[in-house]
This record gives structure tokens, sequence and C-alpha cells, in this order.
């Protein structure tokens, strides 16, 4: 009986205990605080982070503001965080180089700004920027009230792509003679090609696709090599060209293929052209012509009429004409030249020249050379002399009164007069005989 008095007495005991402790904390001045529980382990303290950058693709050159993300990942809030950005020779900060955040509570997340600057010439890759950070835990004791832990470091970091790669284009172009003809020969063209990207190039080569109204004057003048060249660099390309007699008088646009290799060794190729301007120039031809008299022998004074046209594209003034002397023509000019005048596009004039035929002429057709020579339209500021090479085809024939056909045709003829008399002697002396 004693024994059930006695345990009956300890447990109204534990039970007043355990109403005076509940009443306690029920009506105690801290009964409205945050009551402790039991934390994870990662939760017992404050754990500042990186989780994101906005923009991380940059080019060769470019400055921009980049937004960085930093986070509590801790159970506890953290104080005076400061981020350090370490720079580095391809991918610098512009700018402060250290960032604060006064507080970050656990679990939440605040944004930074810092601008970025890319190195010109930066080769394509991923480059990091080292972040060295620093905070102290911040939290509270029911018994101390709030605490800051001792000051922490971590070594973060962020990492941005650099993407670039070099454009070549062309530049200034420029020409010797400046003004362009059709027919003109060794044309030096000279063109700048230049980088207008963001990356150097290498074993840069441009070759002119030519054509069969620009050809190369001689070997390799289609070609140039520049080697290397960096962002905004630009180099001279020289070339030498003829170009075609006759072609229209326009605008041209010459295909320029470009080969070239960007920092890594990767090969590109582009088709660029080059503007070139044929300018107006006149263009002769011999349209007919005859002699007087039609049939020429040995001897003969000839009057040789000719009647040019101007085929080209602009007025041809002061136009004349005259014989060139060639070895082996047998023609003696007394007028060696005849003025023409001025003649528009398309327009025609007559010229005359007069010469002998030597006594001892062989007979078949001679090509007799001519020049027509002309200065271009100074009306539009062409004051050129032109000259251009031509021909006509005189034959000396045996068909003029007193001529014979082939040489020694005299002494045949008297060689068949005597055969003649002679056989017209033997036959009368052989009827004299019977």
């Amino acid at each position: 009986m004693e024994y059930g008095n006695k345990s009956k007495r300890i447990k109204l005991f534990l039970l007043c205990t355990l109403t005076m402790v509940f009443a306690l904390l029920v009506f105690s001045p801290f009964s409205f605080l945050p009551f402790p529980s039991v934390v994870p382990a990662d939760a017992a303290f404050s754990s500042v982070t990186i989780t994101d950058v906005k923009p991380t693709e940059l080019h060769p050159g470019d400055t921009k503001e980049v937004t960085v993300t930093v986070k509590n990942n801790g159970g506890r809030d953290a104080r005076d965080i400061r981020l350090a950005f370490q720079g580095t020779e391809t991918v610098s900060l512009i700018g402060p180089t250290v960032a604060h955040i006064n507080t970050l509570n656990s679990w939440c997340s605040k944004e930074v700004e810092i601008v970025v600057h890319v190195k010109e010439e930066a080769p394509n890759g991923v480059y990091p920027i080292p972040v060295v950070c620093s905070w102290r835990g911040y939290y509270f004791d029911p018994m101390k009230g709030y605490v800051a832990t001792n000051k922490r470091e971590a070594e973060l970091g962020i990492s941005f792509n650099v993407i670039g790669k070099g454009v070549i284009n062309i530049g200034d172009v420029s020409t010797d003679p400046t003004n362009i003809r059709p027919g003109d020969e060794d044309v030096e063209i000279r063109a700048y090609i230049e980088n207008s990207g963001e990356a150097a190039s290498k074993d840069i080569e441009a070759k002119l696709v030519c054509n069969e109204q620009f050809k190369p004057s001689w070997s390799g003048t289609y070609r140039s090599y520049m080697g290397r060249l960096n962002s905004g660099d630009s180099k001279e390309a020289i070339f030498h060209v003829d170009v075609a007699d006759g072609i229209e008088s326009k605008m041209y646009n010459i295909p320029l293929q470009i080969k070239y290799k960007d920092t890594k060794g990767v090969e590109y190729e582009v088709m660029r052209e080059i503007n070139i301007l044929v300018e107006p120039k006149p263009e002769f031809e011999i349209v007919s012509f005859y002699t007087e008299p039609t049939n020429i022998s040995h001897g003969d004074h000839v009057v040789l009429h000719m009647r040019i046209r101007n085929a080209g594209s602009e007025e041809g003034e002061s136009v004349s004409v005259r014989s060139t002397g060639e070895a082996g023509v047998p023609f003696d000019f007394d007028v060696k030249s005849d003025y023409v005048g001025n003649l528009k596009v398309g327009k025609e004039g007559d010229a005359i020249l007069e010469f002998d035929v030597d006594e001892d002429a062989s007979l078949k057709t001679y090509q007799q050379k001519l020049e027509i020579r002309c200065t271009g339209d100074r009306d539009l500021g062409d004051n050129n002399v032109y000259t251009f090479d031509k021909q006509v085809s005189i034959s000396v024939s045996s068909n003029s009164p007193g001529s014979f056909p082939v040489p020694g045709f005299e002494a045949l003829l008297s060689l068949l007069a005597l055969l003649f008399v002679l056989t017209l002697f033997l036959f009368r002396k052989k009827e004299n005989l019977c």
C-alpha cells in the first residue's frame, strides 16, 4: 500500500514539473521568438555561391554589362558579402572590380552588375574569371541575440565563351591608268583587302577570276598573297590584266576569290567583287576599198580608195590614215596619208592614198599595212592619241594591156615564133625538093 502511494506521488511530481515548464515557455517574454528546431547539417551555416551569369557568350572586342546572380545556399543568413573579380589578360573588368552585398538571407539570391571587356583578336575559347568571395554568417542565439560568425572565404569563378571570326572584305580600289579603255594592256589593279571581323585571319590569298574580257597580263598576275590580317587591318593586293579590244563601255564586276584561315587553322572561302569602269573609246574598221585601175600590173600608178567607220563607243577627232612601209611590198607611195576629220560613233569617212607599183613586182597578192590615227573626244576629257593597225589585200596581176601573165612569157613567145618560122622554112624547102 505504501509502494502504491509512493508511485502516485512520483507521477504527480512529474506532471506538475511539466506543467510548470510549459507555462514558463508560453508566458515568458521569449514565447514569440522562433522556436529552435533540429536542422540539417548543411543548414547550420551560410554558403555563398554564384548560380547564374548572363550573358556568357562574348565576341573579341566586346565591352558588355554582365549580370551575376549570387545565392546563399546555407541555412544561416550571410552579411558583408564581398565579391572580388580577378580579371585576366583576355577578359578584364571595366570600372569596379569588387561588388558588395550587405545581407543575403538563407536560400535567397541577389544580382550584381559588372562590366567586362574582351581583348581584340582574342582567339575563340572559354575564358574563366576567378572570383574571391568573403562573408560572415548571421544567426539568432536565444541567449546572446543576433550573432555574426567569423569571416569565411570561398574561391568562386565565372566563365565566358568567346566566339569571333575574321570577316574579309574589299576596301578602296585604284587602277593605273585611272581611266581604263578597251584594248589597254598591263592595267594595274590595286585593291585593299581588309579584315572587318572580330578575330585575326591568316594565310589570306586573293585570286582574280579572269575571263575573256579581262585576262592576266602574264603568269601569276591574277593572284596576290596577304598573309595575316588582324581585326581592323588591311593590306594591298596587286593584279595586272589586259583588257579585251572592242568591249562595251560600262561598269564591270570582276569576281575575286579570297581564301583564308582562322587562328585555329580552319579554312574559309569567300567571293567578293572588284568594280572596274571601262571608259568609251573610238575604234575603227575598214568597211571597203578599191583601186584605180582595178587590175594592177608592173609600173602602174594606183589610187587606193578606202572607206573607214568608227565602230567604237566614242567620237574620234582628227582621224587620219597612212600607209606603213613593209619589206617585200613593191609599192612606192606618192601620197602616204590622208586626213579624214572627226567621226562620230557609227559614222564613215573616206581616205585616198596613191602609189606606184615596182617594175619587177612579182605577180601575187600583197598585204599592205595601214595605220589609222585619231585623238579621243576632248569634250569628254579624253586627250589620248589612239592608233589602230589595219591592212588591205592588193594583187598585182598581168591583165593590163601590154602585160604578160607570167615572168619570162616574152622570151617564150619569141622562142615559139622562131620555131614557127623555122618549121615554115623547112616545110617550103621540102616542097621545092619535090
